[in-house]
């Protein structure tokens, strides 16, 4: 198999450099090859690798450095990170580990010992990808399909109940025990039932305890912004981060700027999951 993925390999040992980029190469590897720390960091900083091959002990920024460069970038998917060494105390590999790492091959090392780590480390990167994408093609099937049934369902309302509904840049005005305020229908994060009441959040963490129940909410929100996702919960889909797949037919999403995630109930996932397939 050839692999068609960018390699940083940072060595300061020629001869081992040059080795291990021959043994790279043939496997199909597209090979970059410095010889210190702070190269190693002007080439990440510059071109986007598949993985990170670098010694610890080199003059200059060693390969801690490196990786504490790299974890300062924040960058949102870093690359596999795998150590070549020839330090095999506990506490090295323990630092290593603590600062992110994700392998360490001990020197020397057989041509198999390093091809399977680089495998493995590319096996698990693509499997987190892979995770990703699917998530966010179920995210964007919902948005779709959402959208084209609230153009429907705005279309085959009588001019009369369309009148009633509130605008998504309305204000609003909402009075509980503690507080009163105006709020835009598009600053609300989520409605929550409470028996005769309803909870509202907005996305400047207020939130507004309001004696009516969330069917009428339900009925009055813009149908193409709100979706209701279980008997008690009430969504703003231009908050939602990511929906992941969960037991027994349901589904998480994570909305932006709330901690916990939310549970879509059986009866609406299966609702959704069969709109999605008949797209």
């Amino acid at each position: 198999m050839k692999y068609n993925k960018y390699v940083l390999l940072v060595e300061d040992d020629e001869s081992l450099r040059e080795n291990i980029g021959l043994i790279l190469e043939g496997e199909g590897f597209k090979v970059t090859k410095v010889v210190d720390g702070l190269t190693a960091v002007r080439e990440i900083e510059n071109t986007r690798f598949d993985i990170i091959l670098c010694d610890i002990m080199m003059p200059g920024k060693d390969g801690y450095g490196v990786l504490e460069s790299i974890k300062a970038m924040e960058m949102k998917f870093p690359p596999p990170f795998v150590f070549l060494t020839a330090k095999t105390e506990r506490s090295d590999m323990r630092r290593g580990m603590e600062l992110g790492a994700d392998d360490f091959i001990t020197k020397p090392f057989t041509r198999d010992e390093l091809l399977n780590s680089i495998k493995i480390q590319l096996a698990k990167r693509d499997k987190i990808n892979n995770k990703i994408n699917a998530e966010k093609e179920l995210l964007e099937r919902i948005k779709n399909r959402l959208q084209n049934e609230n153009a429907l369902l705005r279309l085959s309302k009588t001019d009369e109940k369309s009148s009633q509904s509130l605008k998504y840049e309305e204000n609003i005005f909402l009075s509980d025990n503690s507080k009163s305020d105006f709020i835009k229908i598009s600053d609300i994060l989520y409605l929550s039932a409470a028996k005769d009441y309803t909870k509202i959040y907005t996305n400047d963490g207020k939130s507004f305890c309001i004696r009516k129940p969330l069917k009428t909410w339900e009925s009055k929100l813009p149908p193409e912004h709100f979706l209701r996702i279980h008997r008690s919960t009430i969504i703003n889909t231009e908050y939602i981060l990511k929906v992941e797949r969960w037991f027994n037919y349901s589904h998480k999403i994570y909305l932006k700027d709330v901690s916990e995630a939310f549970v879509i109930s059986q009866r609406y996932s299966r609702k959704f999951k069969k709109s999605i397939t008949k797209m």
